[in-house]
């Protein structure tokens, strides 16, 4: 068996141990994982990665004929098995595929990794095929050593298929596992040579998608890679974003529309009804499906319990290149097609600031960790964005078991910070009316280019904690 010559792997320490502890699982008692995430987050690379050099037969469902997909796989299983009759005739059922795998494995002793990828595709194929894996897992697979693993990109569909509670297979898996986008700090490993601003622009613009984070080049500039990268036509970044829609949904235009109007920085609900020109029911309708595959969240402020009642709710793209693509590149796409590509990069780069103004504010969450690993504060398990009529803070965490709540502003700024920006926080925060009497407050200001002398020496009489680029000062 040739083994899988793959790029250097980045991350999924945590994942790559639970596909481990399965295997060795395996070895006694048959194992069914689900493993599903958004297409791009790198779910057939982090399975290639551990399969290598163990014995597996891996097949990738393609969007052809229920006839085809079997005969295909019969070709894999064949393939691994060195059985020259099934290569030419392959098998006639899924239910005999499953008979034979049955028969082969029951007495092997060393487990078999059995991957079928993009299973969404075959359920398209047969709207039967739920059932026909769980013929094959009930009667065949569980009873030998296996490791079965199930990928798929369309969130929905895995769901339905295979965790939901009227699904054919809900209840067998022994695990499963949602594949997340990387956040900044996972992601800056792509660029060990560029500096924060770079990095930092780099996922602003790619996002947590490997696929795309791999196609940025750490030697040359922010520009020059947008311009190769994504406004050159054919290049992975350019076809992308729409051929992704056009794969997960009929008819697109409508939810391009609505892409294209979030992007724009239209986050209410009426304004987007207004931009798309949309009823507000359909409006409606489509915004829940762009949520449910994860390309639009919708937000509220970090204090609000009743989420889905709440009138101070907002909707924003999910993922940072959507929110470049949608809001600086497909409006003026136009430009790009008559040729006019150094207007457009002008254009772009006028707004990347604000963008990334706004990514650095998402990263730092995750810089939060520092605080509560070091004890210097409480966990928090609320961590968000904060804001009514007239007031927004970038940063509130929540501890409602300690009584405690952290405050924090983010800056993308080119000069050091001074005390104004502290004495903004302390005046805004009154506005947040959260907690019982006495709680307890901490202060954090992140920015990317530090502070004054003055703001340090204050900050450390206050106890208000400082966090320059992505470390605690």
């Amino acid at each position: 068996m040739i083994p899988y010559m793959e790029e250097e792997f980045i991350g999924r320490k945590e994942e790559s141990v639970l596909l481990e502890r399965l295997y060795e699982k395996s070895k006694n008692r048959a194992q069914f994982l689900v493993l599903y995430g958004k297409r791009r987050v790198g779910k057939t690379e982090l399975v290639k990665h551990f399969f290598n050099r163990k014995p597996h037969i891996y097949y990738l469902a393609s969007r052809v004929t229920a006839a085809d997909q079997l005969k295909m796989a019969s070709g894999q299983i064949a393939e691994f098995f060195n059985a020259g009759y099934l290569k030419t005739n392959g098998f006639s059922s899924w239910r005999e595929l499953f008979d034979f795998l049955g028969e082969r494995l029951k007495d092997k002793k060393e487990p078999l990794i059995l991957v079928f990828d993009e299973f969404p595709y075959l359920v398209e194929s047969d709207k039967g095929m739920s059932s026909y894996f769980q013929y094959g897992w009930d009667e065949k697979l569980k009873k030998t050593k296996v490791f079965l693993i199930l990928l798929g990109s369309s969130i929905s569909m895995m769901r339905r298929h295979t965790l939901a509670y009227n699904a054919p297979l809900y209840g067998r898996r022994t695990g499963s596992l949602k594949l997340e986008p990387f956040n900044f700090t996972q992601a800056k490993a792509f660029y060990p040579k560029a500096g924060f601003t770079r990095a930092v622009s780099f996922y602003g613009i790619a996002g947590g998608l490997p696929a795309y984070l791999r196609e940025f080049d750490e030697k040359k500039t922010v520009t020059e890679n947008i311009s190769e990268k994504i406004l050159t036509k054919g290049a992975l970044l350019n076809t992308d974003p729409e051929l992704l829609i056009s794969e997960e949904l009929e008819g697109p235009q409508k939810y391009l529309t609505l892409l294209k109007a979030v992007g724009f920085n239209r986050t209410k609900f009426g304004e987007i009804v207004n931009a798309s020109g949309l009823k507000a029911n359909i409006v409606s309708k489509y915004l829940a499906v762009l949520i449910n595959l994860g390309w639009v969240n919708r937000e509220v402020p970090v204090t609000e319990k009743l989420n889905k009642k709440s009138k101070r709710g907002i909707y924003v793209l999910a993922d940072n290149y959507l929110k470049f693509y949608y809001s600086l590149v497909f409006p003026y796409v136009s430009l790009l097609e008559s040729g006019e590509k150094r207007f457009l990069l002008e254009k772009i780069n006028q707004r990347l600031s604000g963008l990334f103004s706004r990514v650095y504010e998402e990263a730092a969450k995750g810089f939060m960790g520092q605080l509560w690993q070091r004890k210097l504060t409480p966990v928090w398990p609320l961590l968000g964005r904060w804001w009514d009529k007239n007031t927004e803070i970038d940063l509130v965490g929540l501890n409602e078991e300690e009584n405690a709540i952290l405050f924090g502003e983010v800056k993308w700024n080119t000069k050091p910070l001074g005390m104004e920006i502290l004495k903004e926080l302390k005046q805004k925060i009154k506005s947040v009316n959260w907690g019982k009497e006495n709680r307890r407050e901490y202060f954090v200001l992140v920015a990317r280019s530090g502070f004054s002398q003055e703001l340090i020496k204050a900050a450390k009489k206050e106890g208000v904690f400082l966090i320059k680029e992505d470390r605690l000062v």
